[in-house]
């Protein structure tokens, strides 16, 4: 009987440690295969998308401004003076220490625009542009007028601008060379001449009673502060 007794509590025993055994079954080759599989997709996706972000070239609508230095030698094709009295003209000057042409040259006063005939410049020298149809009065160092009629349309004392460019691409601050504009800002070129870095924000000339002309002051001129009012009687 006790043996009995004995074989029924070890099976008892037995029984009760299979129950408690939390053994894991391995998975199979294919499982094993798949998981690792789905792993390595999700961490390549992870990786591209963050590449994609990090090195996505921005978006800018920024002009980039080619700054030439003059050197000895070289030519500097410029406004020189815009005269409203009696019939208005526009002067160019070469303000640089070498010859040059204005062959290219374009003055721009939106919506018009001229290109500027070939004519050889030395240093000092000037080009008279007849701004009306009559005719530019003799003046000193104009070796030269351009025989056109009114090319830029009406130019006005109380407010305009005018502005000189290197080729006729005109709403680049690459192309622009001088600028001026008088009586109010904002006119239309004022912005490229202001990316070139030859015009100030909000820049003017006043335009006082009985102004005659405005004539450039300094070289180069970068805002109406290199500009003088002349004023007559």
């Amino acid at each position: 009987m006790y043996r009995l007794l004995i074989t029924a509590l070890v099976l008892l025993a037995a029984s009760c440690g299979g129950n408690t055994d939390t053994t894991t079954t391995p998975p199979t080759s294919s499982e094993a295969t798949s998981t690792s599989a789905a792993s390595d997709a999700s961490t390549t996706t992870a990786v591209t998308e963050s590449t994609t972000s990090s090195t996505a070239e921005p978006t800018t609508s920024a002009t980039t401004v080619t700054t030439t230095t003059l050197a000895e030698g070289d030519p500097a094709i410029r406004i020189d003076e815009v005269v409203f009295a009696g019939e208005p003209y526009l002067i160019i000057a070469n303000r640089g220490t070498g010859g040059g042409s204005t062959a290219g040259h374009w003055i721009c006063q939106f919506p018009s625009y001229y290109e500027l005939p070939a004519v050889n410049l030395q240093p000092g020298e000037r080009l008279a542009i007849p701004l009306g149809e009559g005719e530019v009065p003799q003046l000193a160092g104009v070796v030269a007028s351009v025989d056109v009629t009114t090319p830029l349309g009406s130019v006005t004392g109380h407010d305009g601008e005018i502005g000189l460019y290197r080729s006729n691409v005109f709403n680049s601050a690459d192309a622009i060379v001088d600028y001026v504009e008088w009586g109010f800002p904002g006119h239309a070129r004022s912005e490229v001449a202001i990316a070139a870095q030859i015009w100030t924000q909000n820049g003017y000339v006043e335009v006082p009673a009985e102004m005659l002309a405005i004539v450039a002051q300094t070289f180069p001129t970068v805002g109406p502060q290199d500009w003088f009012a002349e004023i007559g009687g």
